[in-house]
């Protein structure tokens, strides 16, 4: 590594307990030395002082002692003194460095190798591997490559040699250490450091990420608790407004992530699950307030979300009904749903695998802080608004506009939905979904009669819902009988099961569907009543 073109004798060695005065103190006539000498001096202990901080806040990595953090402050103070000239064995010259110092209690023999080490591993003078074949044991040589490792990082922060950029904090997030470091030479400085935290992590150390000050200001920004209410204002700009939509379900959704991977109660994935729908249809009503192009990743994470959370919680349905109807058979009949629950349960483990994986991937957690500053920070992302001619911009101008688009494209089901097949009543739904959401996301400024809407909302919608999961079901049952019929084939005569049961269970979702059909109409008829659009209408009267 290069030094400066300076002797030992010219620089003073700010030891911890040294004779010179102790750590951070100058004797007299120091500032006398030379610009040379009081430039190595600063950087030294500003190096130290960045070093003992990393040391400090990752103890719980390398759990080392006092002792340890003694060693790494005097390698900080002497590492950019050049070896004694003429030495051919690096590790000699590094001794006879060491020993040159003056200490007020000397190290002993087995520090002083450590500290050997770790200066001529600073010095370039022997590679990582050579440390295995010095005097060492295990655990004084894991000990001399993470203080030299953690030396290393400190170096590069003041690359610049300005002895401005410091450490602002350190935290162990998703397998990676993250070290923010704040300054005005940051830009300077972080490229070096970053470059010298690969030896961290060759030894074994989990992954270096240098954070620059507002990377770390997307990292570490706080998540949001739970609301009371959205706080929306009819003046409201149309895009700060869905922003306060996101944010509300947002935190609702990270406050059920912490039940959801516990597994204990099953209504914590179905809340968060919730939340994320709510969230991808907050995305579609408030679209023509952003740029689709910043927009467009947040929407693949939430959905990469959602698809981890439904495919757990769709099962956790589909057993769930199964569950009643088994409790209302004769319990001698019972069993014969126990190769139906043994599958579900199979795949709902295999489900919530994938689901705990993604929750703990990188690709989540990089999804939740950056959609976590998108939705705390005003005018991100926000689509310009023309004032030649003017565009409606305000949520008074725009919700209602809006509702009146989702009532109509539910409304033009109606002449098609007699004697319809199956997937249209699923696209139905999805258009009901959309339309309640979008009342309930306008809630807090509407009239109260739009609590009578968003109830016959989720009537209907929870009508299209049982429908649509008898189908889902019925599908599934059926191509599980065929499976499993080929597997009964294959067994002796009689070892096999008839399955009765199952079909019997097939059968009865086939019969729901059915009863969910035939009563549609007059569901819809009492969303079609002329008395339930006045209400909606009036709800809006307020804007």
């Amino acid at each position: 590594m290069d030094n400066p073109e300076i002797t030992p004798e010219q620089v003073f060695i700010d030891l911890p307990g040294a004779e010179q005065g102790m750590a951070g103190e100058s004797p007299p006539g120091v500032e006398e030395a030379g610009d040379a000498t009081s430039t190595v001096h600063t950087h030294a202990q500003h190096v130290r002082d960045q070093a003992l901080r990393l040391f400090d806040r990752t103890r719980s990595l390398h759990e080392l002692e006092e002792s340890s953090r003694c060693l790494l402050e005097t390698a900080a103070l002497i590492y950019n003194v050049p070896f004694p000239p003429g030495k051919k064995k690096p590790i000699n010259a590094a001794r006879k460095l060491i020993q040159a110092q003056v200490y007020e209690e000397p190290f002993s023999l087995e520090a002083q190798e450590v500290l050997a080490a770790v200066l001529a591993l600073q010095h370039d003078q022997i590679k990582r591997k050579a440390v295995r074949r010095l005097d060492l044991s295990p655990m004084h040589e894991r000990e001399a490559l993470t203080l030299a490792a953690i030396l290393r990082i400190a170096v590069g922060l003041d690359q610049g040699s300005s002895q401005q950029t410091v450490i602002d904090r350190v935290e162990l997030a998703r397998g990676e250490l993250w070290i923010a470091i704040a300054g005005p030479d940051v830009e300077t400085d972080a490229p070096a450091a970053q470059h010298n935290a690969r030896f961290w992590e060759k030894i074994g150390y989990p992954p270096v990420k240098i954070l620059l000050p507002e990377e770390a200001k997307a990292r570490f920004m706080p998540f949001p608790e739970p609301l009371e209410v959205i706080g929306m204002q009819s003046d409201d700009s149309f895009a700060e407004a869905g922003r306060k939509v996101m944010l509300y379900h947002f935190a609702e959704m990270l406050h059920n992530e912490a039940g959801t991977r516990l597994g204990e109660d099953i209504e914590a994935l179905h809340d968060m699950r919730v939340a994320t729908r709510r969230l991808r249809a907050s995305f579609d009503v408030f679209a023509g307030a952003f740029e689709a192009k910043e927009m467009k990743r947040y929407r693949t994470g939430l959905r990469a979300t959602g698809q981890a959370l439904g495919q757990v919680r769709d099962l956790d349905v589909m057993i769930e009904k199964a569950q009643r109807y088994c409790n209302r058979l004769p319990e001698a009949e019972r069993p014969g749903l126990d190769p139906l629950f043994a599958f579900w349960q199979s795949e709902r483990e295999a489900a919530r695998n994938h689901m705990l994986a993604f929750l703990d991937s990188q690709a989540y957690a990089d999804f939740k802080r950056e959609f976590n500053v998108f939705v705390h920070t005003p005018g991100s992302a926000v689509r310009p608004v023309s004032d030649n001619p003017p565009e409606p911009r305000l949520v008074s101008e725009i919700a209602p506009m809006l509702i009146f688009t989702r009532m109509a494209a539910v409304r033009a089901y109606g002449p098609y939905m007699a004697g319809a097949p199956i997937e249209r009543f699923h696209a139905l739904r999805i258009e009901f979904k959309k339309l309640r959401y979008t009342v309930e996301f306008f809630r807090e400024v509407l009239g109260e009669e739009a609590k009578v809407a968003i109830n016959q909302f989720k009537k209907i919608q929870d009508h299209l819902g049982d429908l649509n999961d008898a189908h889902v079901v019925s599908l599934l049952l059926e191509q599980f009988l065929a499976n499993w019929s080929h597997q009964q084939a294959q067994l002796a005569e009689g070892e096999q099961l008839d399955g009765s049961e199952i079909r019997a269970y097939e059968q009865s979702r086939l019969d729901e569907m059915d009863a969910l059909l035939a009563s549609f109409q007059e569901i819809w008829d009492a969303f079609n009543d002329s008395e339930f659009r006045h209400n909606l209408v009036r709800s809006l009267i307020v804007l």
